[in-house]
């Protein structure tokens, strides 16, 4: 849609949410841990969202595996996909304009793509990443990405999965990784954006309104955000282009609840894992220079 953008649709601010997504052969899945100045929309509140898709089975078939080499659709692209339904979850509960989310993955290609939101070929990332910038442009978030080690994702790698679990079965198999006293709360995609992601996975083309799912309007501000003056993030803002993604051993310690809690929430930037690159300064001619030797020649 056209209109002008905001300057806090590009620069984040403190965090207003922190989720972790995963996915596999089965389905993907993802948690969403709310600052306490996050407005929920109407029908949520202001608790954790739980949310999980099983892929369709013409998808599974499709997935390259060790029985099927000649599969089109990489768990790296599975992956890719469930981190835009993580970000839809968060905008279709919450009012995320002008705030900034922390979404982790433990896959890092995923991690790559989506911190340079571009790909260099015309397979399933590409398709993908154009959603990613209609969905942030339309629902005016600021996403930041960052690496969570996969053991130390046991929520959304159970929301993934464990669909052999109804959702009670499950949260009571995930209650030591939740906040004891917040109930959280479930939220289901809609047909119109698992649609688009599904097509995305085949390479085919959407129209930008695909992703255009209206949310609810937010619930009365009430004690949540808008009286609340968010600062600027103390880290590094750049696009990482100069960041060295580098290998991470598998750590069981990284998920600590003490971070999740509201009130932490808004920090969560001071501890990304992968730091963004830092914006070098620019030069004062733009393009090319040309040495002093070829201007005199010229003359």
């Amino acid at each position: 849609k056209r209109r002008p953008t905001r300057i806090a649709e590009l620069v984040p601010l403190l965090a207003s949410a922190e989720g972790h997504h995963d996915a596999s052969g089965k389905g993907a899945g993802g948690v969403w841990f709310p600052a306490k100045h996050l407005v929920p929309r109407k029908g949520y509140k202001n608790t954790p969202v739980l949310w999980r898709l099983k892929w369709p089975q013409h998808i599974i078939d499709d997935l390259v595996t060790s029985s099927n080499p000649n599969g089109s659709i990489s768990n790296s692209d599975l992956e890719l996909a469930g981190g835009l339904l993580h970000l839809e979850a968060i905008a279709q509960c919450f009012d995320t304009r002008e705030r900034t989310l922390l979404s982790k993955t433990d896959n890092l290609n995923t991690l790559f793509w989506q911190r340079s939101a571009s790909s260099t070929t015309d397979k399933v990332p590409a398709h993908l990443l154009r959603l990613f910038g209609i969905h942030q442009r339309f629902h005016r978030y600021v996403p930041r990405h960052d690496y969570l080690a996969g053991p130390s994702n046991p929520v959304a790698d159970a929301t993934s999965r464990d669909f052999h679990l109804t959702w009670p079965e499950l949260m009571t198999s995930l209650s030591p990784y939740l906040p004891q006293r917040a109930s959280c709360q479930i939220w289901t995609p809609s047909e119109q954006i698992v649609s688009s992601v599904i097509s995305a996975l085949r390479k085919e083309r959407s129209p930008p309104e695909s992703l255009w799912v209206e949310p609810n309007p937010p619930r009365p501000y009430g004690t949540y955000g808008k009286g609340t003056v968010l600062n600027w993030a103390s880290t590094p803002l750049s696009k990482p282009s100069k960041t060295k993604y580098q290998s991470y051993k598998s750590s069981h310690s990284e998920y600590a609840l003490a971070n999740l809690r509201p009130e932490a929430i808004p920090s969560s930037l001071d501890r990304l894992k992968i730091t963004y690159g830092t914006l070098h300064k620019r030069p004062l001619a733009w393009g090319p220079t040309i040495p002093a030797s070829v201007v005199a020649r010229r003359r």
